[in-house]
């Protein structure tokens, strides 16, 4: 029966099966493409909606890192000049150097010469040093403002 040269079919019988053959062949094409659109539409969806997600942490966080980098350092050129003690600020600011926007989002990241506390999750370590930076700058410099 599923033969369609079989001699043994009318032409009735044979044009069904051949209609059968080729229903499956259509509804399977159709099932492939429909889940391949839907894929595609999802990943579209989704992907633009964590990129987004993603671009406006890593800004902020690499505003907040790159502000207190940079009054640290003024700080430390400050303090050169007026010859008075730097305290720890080149080991924060080599702290805050070592983090790489890798660091901040996955949960494996450097610590480099056992320089950085190791944390339960990588924005912890941010959350963690951005403070320890704030808390030195205000001990520096207690007339700054945030």
């Amino acid at each position: 029966m599923d033969d369609v040269w079989d001699d043994s079919l009318d032409d009735t019988e044979c044009e069904r099966v051949i209609a059968e053959k080729y229903m499956r062949k259509l509804e399977k094409t159709f099932t492939t493409s429909g889940y391949k659109y839907g894929v595609d539409a999802s990943k579209t969806d989704h992907m633009q909606g964590g990129f987004d997600q993603g671009f406006d942490l890593a800004l902020r966080y690499g505003k907040d890192i790159g502000a207190a980098l940079g009054a640290l350092l003024a700080q430390r050129s400050i303090r050169r000049k007026l010859g008075l003690p730097e305290e720890n600020i080149d080991a924060l600011v080599m702290k805050l150097r070592a983090i790489k926007h890798k660091s901040i989002f996955q949960s494996q990241y450097l610590t480099a010469a056992d320089t950085l506390p190791e944390f339960e999750n990588p924005t912890d370590m941010y959350t963690s040093l951005l403070s320890e930076a704030n808390e030195t700058l205000k001990r520096l410099d207690p007339f700054l403002v945030e």
